[in-house]
């Protein structure tokens, strides 16, 4: 087991301290109206940037811009223009079906919850089945069956295994835990569903992160729009912004602790100079091709 609070990387300065050490630009480029207009992952990722490098941002792919822009630019006084791509590691599959599988234990309650409280988790390799719809007419039969099977056990006090396994055959991965009295709680209640994250077992985190880079389709796709725009900008460093999401298929890539890198070896796409990696968990993990890894607290 690794000890996330021993075996750090390198501390740079903190956003507060970076910000502290900044001069004051002549003008507010954030009140711009480019940025008033921009998405809030552009306006926190070129924060942060500026904060830790200096340079001002603008945005380069706004509308009627073109397609195939990057995100931002960052322009140091004194040397070219540096893209900045910005993408979230989102699991667009998974966040289609969080609302899915909400709405099925929805159908566990009915119009009538129990007055019992049961806990529902979504283990590892759920998927919600197509229950409405003509293509899924057998699907959803047997999903109300196996509801009616479940709810009519939970009253009684207890989801038999043969039970958990009917409504298991058309969600697999949902899990039931015994029905208690718990004040103020009652019903079927989805408590974790987070088991969609790939199982690391015991691949070191950089290791991973390296894979993710280097075989996932959206970074590839971001990674060859910033060699793209490099080129056309003559620009000499290159940064991809990770916004790194907790939940989905991806979810093991939070960076919780800046002990994960030193964990294992970091194989960087081919011309990326600089990564960041920013999980709102009160660090932002820079790399760097010359010097490697740095944490830089937020608050």
């Amino acid at each position: 087991m690794r000890l996330l609070t021993e075996g750090w990387c390198d501390r740079g300065p903190s956003i507060p301290e970076a910000a502290a050490a900044l001069y004051a630009p002549d003008e507010a480029w954030w009140e711009s109206d480019e940025f008033r207009s921009a998405p809030s992952d552009d306006i926190r990722a070129a924060m942060n940037v500026w904060f830790l490098t200096g340079a001002t941002p603008s945005r380069r792919d706004v509308k009627g811009a073109g397609d195939g822009l990057v995100d931002l630019v960052l322009r140091p006084t004194e040397a070219p223009p540096e893209p900045v791509e910005i993408l979230a590691t989102i699991d667009w599959n998974y966040q289609a079906a969080v609302p899915r599988a909400v709405a099925l234990v929805a159908e566990l309650n009915g119009s009538e919850p129990l007055e019992r409280y049961v806990a529902v988790h979504l283990e590892r390799g759920w998927e919600p089945p197509r229950t409405k719809g003509r293509k899924a007419r057998d699907t959803g039969d047997r999903w109300r069956e196996a509801v009616e099977r479940v709810r009519r056990e939970a009253r009684a006090g207890l989801v038999s295994d043969e039970a958990a396994a009917a409504i298991q055959a058309v969600f697999p991965g949902i899990e039931f835990g015994i029905p208690i009295a718990e004040p103020g709680k009652s019903g079927f209640a989805l408590v974790s569903w987070n088991a969609a994250a790939i199982d690391s077992g015991d691949v070191p985190y950089l290791q991973r992160l390296s894979a993710y880079l280097a075989t996932e389709e959206r970074p590839v796709h971001h990674l060859e729009k910033l060699h793209r725009e490099s080129i056309a900008l003559g620009a000499r460093r290159r940064h991809l912004y990770l916004l790194v999401a907790a939940a989905g298929r991806w979810g093991n890539l939070l960076p919780t602790s800046p002990s994960w890198f030193t964990d294992g070896d970091f194989a960087a796409p081919e011309g990326l100079t600089d990564l960041w990696l920013d999980g709102g968990t009160g660090y932002i993990m820079r790399w760097r091709r010359e010097s490697g890894w740095t944490y830089h607290e937020t608050g």
